[in-house]
């Protein structure tokens, strides 16, 4: 049986694999400072005029970050991102030597 303490520092090691991982991939795509914010909350499941709200820029604006992203990234969607992301981490933890987070 798990403890507290040892759930949460192995649910904080999956946050900090999951981030970096976001960040690593972000950074290889050459997403732009506000692709990435637009990026991050897209993953979080957030749309369109909230992202914009959350920015403080205009719908259209916001918009215009998720499609670049999507064009760069290769997806039409935030859930086959997320999907990419997720298949990411499970292969890396079959695998003996950790993930290598990069695109293949």
């Amino acid at each position: 049986m798990n403890h507290p303490a040892k759930l949460h520092q192995q649910i904080k090691a999956a946050s900090d694999a999951f981030a970096m991982m976001v960040e690593t991939h972000f950074a290889a795509w050459n997403l732009t400072a506000e692709e990435s914010a637009v990026a991050r909350l897209g993953l979080q499941g957030y749309g369109v005029d909230e992202c914009a709200d959350i920015l403080q820029t205009r719908p259209e604006i916001a918009e215009h970050h998720q499609n670049n992203v999507f064009f760069k990234v290769g997806v039409s969607c935030w859930s086959d991102l997320m999907r990419f992301m997720t298949e990411q981490l499970l292969s890396g933890a079959k695998r003996e030597t950790p993930c290598p987070f990069v695109w293949s």
